[in-house]
């Protein structure tokens, strides 16, 4: 997902993952999917699909195609050779087999529903007018890298055919669980993103976040400092390759101030960053300006907007006061249980007890990190070309604070080649949009806007 907060309807989505020991699936291998009908609600399509990660262990994502999610992963595989069950933290999914199909059972908070999953060539998606389609003008090749933990990081590294030297834009994904195709709401950013500038005559290459994919790695165990070493080690590893030019990061929304990072801490293996949607605030305070914004987008008053960010503030102040796990979450939960009536029923009401605000995400030590993280200080460091872009509809880095931010950190560092812009009518994921509220993503037929495109591709063209 690529900001701080963020919500998905259904539960099973928000799963995180976390290294379990995964059982003999190879027969299972591929995709499989059903319809999952909820009395007196919808059918969702759910799929789950069986692969093998970079280290070749066999491992477990899940899909749910009306909602626009996909490759989201489980945090346990258990298989006994005829049945496998998927731990997704806030429920089960058992697949047991029966000749040549699944019958599966999803459980959560005590109801079970029944439905068979078939195999698949692929999922289900929208149809999306930016989605790449043949004659491709490029060559792709599968690469791993090892971070300095030894966790294996899988990539796809695209080239455009008949072009001497190209730059390579690598790309870095925003916050939460995401593949090398940054598959937000039905959209694959990076996917198209790859294809647009492949066609422009630039490199590219993106990779699955650890964790997730076919990358291997605990993401509920995720700190920045480990992302910052994920890329720091898949630089070093292009560092040096004669085939390509100039070799920089195009990063969005988390991934700019991940990209800052490596490049304060090894300036000669970064020559440039394009910042999408970049940070240019303390977590803190940016989480503070995303959570007033969500309010406001769901609904509640002024009045009601301001009791509900004291709330807020007392959440992000206690997890801050409380390092460890076991004391933070029993002190969120008495922070919680102290509300007055009447403000745990504008909590529910405006759903400000998701994403960040989730007694889930609060007990892992990725949001602290993020809370206590200032980019400011790491792009003071950077000294290469820099391009920050962020959209004028975004309500998840608002654009005014935050490119501000970096450009002012840039500037008191001595950093002159610096360009910036707002862009009108972009939201968070670039897209051309008339509110910029999250529930417009997947309804947006646009992917990414190409006066965006155009304007990343001639940038990394520039460089020499």
């Amino acid at each position: 997902m690529p900001s701080l907060r963020s919500a998905v309807s259904l539960a099973l989505l928000l799963a995180i993952p976390s290294v379990a020991n995964a059982g003999p699936v190879k027969d299972h291998q591929g995709r499989w999917l059903g319809d999952m009908v909820i009395p007196k609600g919808p059918i969702l399509k759910i799929g789950a699909e069986f692969y093998t990660r970079a280290d070749g262990s066999l491992w477990a994502s899940i899909a749910s195609p009306d909602q626009g999610a996909y490759d989201q992963p489980v945090s346990k595989v258990e298989d006994d050779g005829d049945t496998v069950l998927l731990d997704l933290n806030v429920a089960t999914l058992k697949l047991t087999w029966a000749k040549d199909h699944f019958d599966g059972v999803f459980s959560q908070g005590g109801r079970s529903f029944s439905f068979p999953l078939h195999r698949v060539a692929e999922y289900p998606r929208k149809p999306r007018a930016q989605t790449p389609k043949g004659p491709f003008p490029y060559s792709e090749q599968e690469l791993n890298f090892t971070a300095p933990d030894g966790i294996v990081l899988s990539a796809t590294l695209t080239t455009p055919r008949g072009v001497v030297r190209p730059n390579l834009a690598v790309l870095v994904t925003g916050t939460g669980p995401a593949t090398r195709d940054s598959d937000v709401a039905g959209h694959q950013q990076f996917r198209v993103m790859a294809d647009y500038l492949a066609r422009q005559g630039i490199a590219v290459l993106r990779y699955d976040k650890r964790g997730n994919g076919r990358s291997t790695g605990d993401y509920a165990q995720l700190t920045t400092s480990q992302l910052v070493g994920d890329l720091g080690a898949i630089m070093k590893g292009m560092d040096g390759r004669k085939e390509f030019g100039r070799i920089g990061i195009v990063g969005l929304s988390e991934g700019p101030g991940i990209a800052a990072a490596v490049a304060a801490r090894a300036p000669r293996t970064v020559d440039f960053i394009v910042s999408l949607a970049g940070v240019g605030l303390s977590g803190h305070e940016l989480i503070l300006l995303q959570d007033r914004l969500v309010a406001k987008d769901n609904g509640a008053a002024p009045a009601e907007v301001e009791r509900l960010m004291g709330y807020v503030r007392a959440w992000y102040e206690t997890i801050l006061a409380h390092a460890e796990p076991q004391p933070r979450m029993a002190a969120l939960k008495a922070l919680y249980a102290g509300l007055p009536a009447e403000d745990r029923a504008l909590v529910e009401k405006y759903e400000m007890n998701v994403g960040s605000l989730s007694r889930t995400e609060a007990e892992k030590p990725h949001l602290r990190t993020m809370l206590l993280q200032n980019p400011q200080m790491d792009w003071r460091k950077v000294k290469v070309p820099v391009l920050a872009l962020n959209g004028s509809l975004d309500h998840q880095v608002p654009a005014e604070e935050n490119l501000a931010g970096i450009t002012r950190a840039l500037k008191a560092g001595g950093n002159r080649r610096v360009e910036s812009k707002v862009m009108p009518s972009l939201n968070h994921l670039f897209q051309t949009a008339k509110t910029g509220n999250t529930n417009e993503y997947d309804k947006i037929e646009e992917t990414i806007a190409p006066e965006a495109l155009a304007r990343i591709a001639a940038f990394v063209k520039q460089q020499r």
